[in-house]
């Protein structure tokens, strides 16, 4: 991977960043440098066609500078948010490298070239198979843990997609339902951290899916053809937008435990999508050898067993307990939970699949050679934008003691009239809030967008500006179930913004080994789809909040 920039491309970085500091008002000035990192990382991919691993360098060095020199941020305090970043991301980046490895052995095995041709017996055409991969089988195996910009682009590839057809595929399909992603952490995280009913806020997302999953479904059958594809596919993507969305309201309603409601929906999308296919008279040609598709999906039966058995909640609790915190970064606990982390699931699922698939030491070996080759920028991608998003989150916070405190009610005075001004986070929320009063309930869903783009995932964006969203809701007259449908957009506008994730479409782009190039073309098609997508979000939610829904 080669991590190093033109002289160009440094030269006109550093004139951007120069003439956006001397030339902005000074009253905007913390909001502007506050989101000037992720400024920068897009300029860098689109315009200047970097990768999302060497952006996320560039952007994680530039709020390191920008907090100890503008936010009033300690060296120590802005490199222990870098440590503690990094480590809360191996949650999704040691999941991302055993997805690799997995999609890696399967493709060398022959499992894929078997499970597509399956595959084409239930979806015929392009637009069909887009639809069922991306958001039936998409929201399934994201919803167990899986991260599909490893897993679907060689699979993809195996089918006939282009390379960017295949990498919009794989960060478009699941975003309707990326709050139920990693057995549901975006939605229980959050409510475990601040006290609120997981329930009511798993259902005041599910309000939004209708809209959203078909939306996206529209999109991605545009990224595979343009308007041609749009015409074929539209019936495909209603009844699997529509299901998408009535399937998750349906589950959490009846009380099925959010752990699984991702995996039960994209488990039944998938069905209904079948029988769709059936009751046109698109029946099995060839005789399937059941004996050869269970090999080749051996993997995933295997991960999804592992997926269900630990959602259960005496099981995780009991796996909970095993590990105890390991140790603390400044006063904050870090427990790495690894028991009930899928990324141990994928790699024993990934070993105990090995003599089913029947591979030999050379194959093995070959398969971990490349392995090792392709892992790196995506580590890089997801672990330094994770360190920015906590750079961001502990900004202006005082060291006291050896602890970071992080929570402006346990400050002092002085210290919390800083953390005011120029925490990072607090100063996006505060300058929106400012600039829209009562309206921002139009544009809360971009705080959501924002903080994902950031920080790689939902999860992390839910988490970081829960305390924001909250005052601001204060601050406009929001009662608690408005906030909470508030709260709900925000999420949502987390989901969309897998679409433009920097370090998702690195992941994608790097496991089908393409050039940095492709990175820049996918971000350029996604922003529009992304930004329309989040507008129709604040549409809806001031509906909902209006209707006090």
């Amino acid at each position: 991977m080669n991590l190093k920039l033109d002289k160009g491309s440094i030269l006109l970085l550093a004139l951007i960043g120069l003439a956006t500091i001397l030339i902005i008002n000074p009253t905007s000035r913390t909001f502007t440098l506050a989101v000037f990192p992720l400024i920068l990382v897009f300029i860098g991919i689109i315009f200047l066609k970097q990768s999302g691993a060497t952006m996320a360098v560039v952007g994680w060095l530039t709020a390191i500078a920008l907090v100890i020199i503008y936010f009033h941020t300690a060296i120590e305090v802005a490199l222990g948010a870098s440590i503690y970043g990094i480590i809360k991301s191996f949650g999704i980046t040691i999941s991302v490298l055993g997805t690799i490895l997995m999609i890696f052995l399967m493709k060398e095995a022959g499992a894929l070239a078997v499970i597509s041709s399956a595959v084409k017996r239930i979806a015929k055409t392009k637009e069909e198979q887009a639809i069922f991969i991306g958001i039936g089988f998409g929201t399934l195996v994201t919803s167990l843990g899986v991260v599909t910009p490893s897993l679907f682009p060689p699979f993809l590839m195996a089918l006939g997609f282009g390379a960017a057809a295949a990498v919009s595929i794989s960060v478009l399909g699941y975003n309707a339902t990326t709050s139920f992603a990693l057995l549901s952490i975006p939605v229980i995280l959050p409510a475990g951290l601040f006290g609120f009913d997981p329930k009511l806020f798993a259902y005041k997302i599910c309000l939004y899916l209708p809209v959203i999953a078909t939306l996206i479904s529209f999109a991605m059958l545009y990224m595979v053809g343009g308007k041609d594809s749009v015409k074929k596919g539209w019936f495909s993507a209603v009844i699997s937008g529509l299901s998408i969305g009535i399937y998750s309201i349906v589950f959490v309603v009846i009380g099925v435990p959010i752990l699984i409601v991702g995996v039960l929906t994209g488990g039944f999308t998938m069905i209904l999508f079948y029988i769709f296919c059936r009751k046109r008279g698109e029946k099995t040609v060839e005789k399937m050898n059941w004996n050869d598709l269970l090999r080749a999906l051996s993997p995933w039966i295997i991960l999804i067993t592992f997926a269900l058995i630990i959602s259960v909640p005496q099981i995780s609790s009991f796996l909970k307990d095993i590990d105890g915190p390991a140790f603390s970064i400044y006063g904050t606990a870090v427990d790495f939970d690894v028991f009930t982390q899928i990324y141990t699931w994928i790699f024993l699922a990934t070993f105990i699949s090995i003599p089913i698939m029947k591979f030999n030491r050379g194959a093995i070996k070959k398969t971990t050679i490349l392995w090792s080759k392709r892992i790196l920028q995506p580590f890089l991608a997801y672990s330094l934008f994770f360190a920015i998003a906590y750079i961001m989150a502990w900004s202006a916070c005082p060291l006291v003691g050896g602890t970071v405190v992080t929570k402006s009610a346990n400050m002092a005075v002085d210290a919390k009239d800083i953390y005011n001004c120029f925490n990072m986070n607090v100063a996006v929320a505060s300058t929106l809030a400012g600039i829209f009063g009562g309206t921002f309930i139009y544009v809360a869903a971009w705080l959501g967008l924002f903080g994902a783009v950031v920080g790689g995932s939902e999860a992390s964006s839910n988490v970081m500006f829960y305390p924001i969203q909250k005052n601001i809701a204060g601050k406009i007259g929001l009662t608690d179930d408005q906030f909470m449908t508030m709260y709900a957009a925000h999420a949502n506008g987390g989901g969309v913004a897998s679409a433009i994730t920097p370090s998702k479409i690195n992941n994608a782009v790097v496991t089908i080994n393409e050039k940095s190039e492709l990175e820049s073309v996918i971000m350029k098609k996604h922003l529009p789809i992304t930004v329309a997508i989040t507008i129709v979000i604040g549409l809806m939610n001031a509906l909902f909040v209006m209707w006090n829904l």
